[in-house]
């Protein structure tokens, strides 16, 4: 496929998300813990396997029965995430509170507490507004209406950034991050790439913020590559990073200041 017709994908693609942010107004509810993707998938086919079961309503009203099994170590915790799934389709907030609860323990089923706790809340609000509510969930999270990404700004063939360029990097993100409605949450300068953590509207043009940050940042040298890397499926380790840029070019090794 040419990269044009891959443009217009992504175009129509936005397009269609900006129209369904249109219709939902305030109505959106984003995950704002850290979650792997992995496990979000292994939750939503649970979820999908147990309602097309053909006895959901019954597994639903059972689990109401048994809600403070979440808090009996002696259940295993493959019970407790089918419990969760089907306490987080009741719409009442006393089993929201009690998932809550859970939640809030440190335990290794907490990543599908807290998916649950996401999609009871949602439920109840809906319910109240008589309105659908949107969920959306990235491995990363979000804040708000905002979603969070992981950015890596590259340097160009035979740079090793210096300080000052360091300085460029920050101040040109954080004014456009800002003009957009965003947020920077980290920042961290190593001698190949910089990273940022951040938040951003889940409607923001990210093609044009980061064109636009990098554009001006090398009108003061030419430092930065017009590659980058950006994901809001998890952060990277400073290994994958390095193993990623020593994949497109060997020189590229970062020591961290």
């Amino acid at each position: 496929m040419k990269a044009e017709d891959i443009e217009k994908q992504d175009e129509q693609k936005w397009k269609s998300v900006n129209q369904l942010l249109s219709r939902v107004g305030s109505h959106l509810n984003i995950l704002e813990e850290e979650i792997d993707v992995e496990v979000q998938h292994q939750y939503m086919d649970l979820l999908e396997h147990l309602i097309k079961g053909g006895n959901f309503k019954t597994l639903r009203e059972d689990a109401i029965v048994h809600v403070q099994d979440l808090f009996d170590e002696a259940i295993d915790d493959e019970k407790k995430k089918t419990l969760l799934i089907l306490l987080s389709m009741v719409d009442d907030i006393s089993i929201y509170r009690s998932i809550e609860s859970f939640q809030k323990q440190d335990t290794p089923v907490k990543p599908w507490a807290t998916i649950a706790l996401q999609q009871s809340r949602m439920l109840i609000q809906s319910n109240l507004l008589d309105e659908s509510t949107v969920f959306v969930s990235t491995g990363l999270g979000g804040h708000g209406t905002l979603l969070r990404y992981f950015c890596v700004y590259i340097a160009n063939e035979g740079v090793t950034l210096q300080p000052f360029q360091w300085d460029i990097v920050k101040k040109e993100t954080e004014l456009v991050v800002t003009k957009n409605q965003g947020e920077i949450e980290q920042f961290e300068q190593f001698e190949k790439y910089i990273t940022f953590t951040l938040l951003l509207p889940i409607e923001a043009n990210l093609k044009e913020i980061f064109n636009s940050i990098i554009d001006e940042c090398n009108t003061y040298g030419n430092f930065l590559s017009e590659n980058i890397i950006i994901t809001n499926v998890k952060k990277l380790s400073i290994k994958e990073i390095d193993d990623f840029l020593a994949s497109k070019s060997p020189k590229h090794k970062s020591k961290p200041f």
